[in-house]
């Protein structure tokens, strides 16, 4: 049954000449600058995070998407600066890419408002040694489609206070322009535009205990509509619990974020399923490492629930 899913994830990536995803972790509930490049910055110090997601761990070929980034605020406290790479795998398919970000604040008497705009450039490979079909003699394995490497853009806005937060991006800039271009002789097809709404508020609920509870909406081109209901509660500024739900992939998922020491955290998140997939597989595994470098002479202007 594993090869057949397997099989079966591979021919509808040769259907569409290998569709492109646009990979959603979980940590983004503590790092928004891989959702929205209108994040950068907005932390007011310098912050460097790993997280490595594994899908559908025990099936063959599942995903599994690495990302290291970094943002920070530039001395004036309006200008923003960062980047990521990252290397996405589904099967034989791995894409590569690099962004770079920007983000302008602008400062409101009890609010911010940032403005953030993302470039880079994303390549797919194809290992072709992993790649086995029942017709041997099918025209992808024969032809081999070459890799192409693309460039790539994303824009966001992002709205904060001290109780409340609200951002809207979206990815993929180019997807028409991409479209209408033939790519009959390379593995790439484009990547579908995605759009990205999302909200929280924090409550206090006694001294040591804030609770934030948010909410994700996701369109994509194609016209699919997916949401996050997300709910958590940091305890004594060191610690998040929290749990989720995902509706396109019909999963629960509960996470945590710690606090090491003043510079260093450590976020985990698991999924589980409820759909017929479950049978298959022992659910998602989700880890994050962050450090964070404190800016001098920064003051300070809302907490750092996120």
């Amino acid at each position: 049954m594993k090869k057949f899913i397997f099989l079966t994830l591979l021919l509808v990536m040769t259907n569409s000449v290998f569709s492109q995803r646009d990979a959603l972790y979980y940590q983004y509930l503590f790092n928004y600058h891989i959702l929205n490049p209108a994040f950068t910055g907005t932390q007011e110090k310098m912050v460097f995070n790993f997280i490595d997601r594994h899908q559908w761990v025990g099936l063959n070929g599942a995903p599994n998407t690495i990302t290291f980034g970094m943002h920070t605020v530039l001395k004036n406290e309006k200008i923003g600066l960062g980047g990521y790479v990252y290397a996405d795998r589904l099967g034989p398919v791995t894409d590569f890419g690099v962004i770079l970000t920007y983000a302008y604040i602008l400062e409101f008497r009890e609010a911010k408002l940032s403005l953030g705009l993302q470039f880079g450039f994303k390549t797919s490979y194809i290992d072709w040694d992993k790649v086995i079909m029942e017709h041997m003699d099918d025209k992808y394995l024969i032809e081999r489609p070459l890799p192409v490497t693309i460039p790539d853009a994303n824009f966001g806005f992002y709205y904060y206070t001290e109780t409340w937060f609200a951002g809207l991006s979206t990815k993929h800039l180019f997807e028409r322009y991409f479209a209408a271009q033939d790519w009959s002789n390379s593995n790439f097809s484009p990547l579908s535009r995605n759009v990205y709404l999302y909200g929280g508020i924090f409550l206090k609920l006694k001294r040591r205990l804030v609770y934030k509870p948010t909410i994700l909406l996701k369109y994509t081109d194609n016209g699919t509509w997916s949401y996050d209901i997300n709910s958590s509660l940091m305890i004594n500024k060191l610690l998040w619990l929290g749990v989720s739900y995902r509706s396109n992939h019909n999963s629960f998922v509960f996470l945590f974020d710690i606090n090491i020491n003043s510079k260093l955290n450590l976020g985990y998140s698991y999924d589980t399923y409820l759909g017929d997939i479950k049978k298959y597989n022992i659910g998602t595994h989700e880890i994050k490492l962050g450090y964070e470098i404190r800016l001098e002479n920064r003051r300070p202007y809302v907490p750092l629930y996120f």
